[in-house]
């Protein structure tokens, strides 16, 4: 193959490409003013965990305790327990050990991933990044160590893998999620075995819902219940949040899980303390605040559009994985809507397909159809 690179350079852009290289560019630099202007300060004040929203400063510790050989009982049980949630932003540090290469890393992950969709959908790439820009977790995800841009690899990687039937890339991608995030290792593997023959429901897709949350409705607090009762002890005083967690460990799953998914995906809209500005309390925590706040109005936005779509149905493989991710993740006792953000990739992607009767219907995830007429 011989490449021209005149050709290359001559090549006609429209206006439409220009207009969305030119945001880009600004975004770069946005990027990098919020990094020195922001994140460097903030990590020399440890305020990064509050003013972004990230645990950073944790996983830094961590990589200098081990650095060190200073490394506490403590940490190393942390870093040896399961689940592990550490492991892969530790690691990463540990090898680049400047925020300012991590940063450069987040971006040429980032990068990567957006090729690797871009080989995957037939959407127009600039429609998914305006909705993906649109939730400040993205934003902190790019400037920070921290799991979240993982997450956008992993979804990237396990999309395109599994469309294109690279089963060794879909095992790599396994096993990389289970290292940052096992949850979404968990999430694709229900993914892929309900539609599997295994599965007798697979052509009727809200029954395998019903029939997963009443599963963990009946096994969860049966074999877990010693963590969930320290857990619950632990967020017993989170109001309406202890409530539906309470109904949890008491076998009614199944009436929480819609609560606490719209909970994690909306609830800072109507938490008090968001609008409150005049408490101290308040004042010290309002960066964590206001980042949660905007991430879940990004969410509601994302829903808005979808609706308006009629996109939001289980009919389609993405919206499928996001209802099964949403019922799994959702057990937490923790509401913590950065669990839920590969949920609002997987859901910004369905969004960036035109409004057709078939929008969205490339086979992904080893799915068959995303269309199933009884779903």
């Amino acid at each position: 193959m011989i490449v021209d690179p005149f050709a290359i350079l001559t090549k006609r852009i429209g206006y439409r490409s220009l207009g969305f290289l030119a945001v880009l560019a600004a975004y770069t630099v946005f990027l990098l003013f919020v990094f020195f202007y922001g994140v460097k300060p903030s990590l020399a004040a440890d305020t990064t965990n509050q003013d972004f929203a990230v645990d950073s400063t944790v996983y830094m510790e961590l990589a200098d305790s081990l650095k060190n050989g200073t490394i506490d009982p403590i940490e190393a049980q942390e870093l040896l327990s399961f689940p592990n949630t550490v492991i892969a932003p530790v690691s990463i540090y540990l090898v680049l050990n400047n925020p300012f290469s991590v940063l450069m890393f987040n971006c040429a992950i980032f990068c990567i991933s957006l090729i690797l969709l871009s080989q995957t959908f037939s959407i127009p790439m600039h429609r998914f990044m305006f909705l993906l820009l649109l939730n400040p977790t993205t934003t902190t995800s790019l400037l920070c160590l921290n799991k979240e841009i993982i997450d956008i690899f992993i979804i990237s990687l396990f999309l395109y893998s599994t469309k294109h039937n690279r089963r060794a890339l879909t095992i790599a991608s396994l096993i990389i999620s289970f290292l940052n995030r096992y949850e979404i290792c968990v999430v694709f593997l229900v993914c892929i075995f309900v539609q599997t023959r295994f599965n007798p429901l697979r052509k009727h897709r809200f029954l395998v819902l019903f029939v997963l949350v009443s599963l963990l409705t009946i096994t969860m607090p049966f074999f877990a219940s010693s963590m969930l009762s320290h857990r619950f002890q632990e967020a017993k005083y989170g109001g309406a949040v202890a409530v539906l967690d309470n109904l949890q460990i008491h076998y009614l799953y199944i009436v929480a899980v819609i609560p606490k998914i719209a909970e994690n995906l909306f609830g800072q809209l109507v938490n008090p303390a968001v609008w409150n500005t005049s408490g101290a309390p308040q004042a010290d925590n309002a960066p964590w605040l206001y980042n949660m706040l905007f991430n879940n109005l990004a969410s509601l936005i994302l829903v808005f559009i979808l609706l308006g779509k009629r996109m939001l149905r289980l009919r389609y493989d993405l919206v499928y994985c996001s209802a099964i991710g949403a019922v799994l993740v959702a057990q937490s006792l923790a509401i913590q809507p950065r669990y839920f953000y590969f949920i609002y990739v997987l859901l910004c992607l369905q969004a960036a397909h035109p409004a057709t009767k078939r929008a969205g219907c490339v086979p992904v995830l080893n799915l068959g159809s995303a269309e199933v007429a009884n779903a």
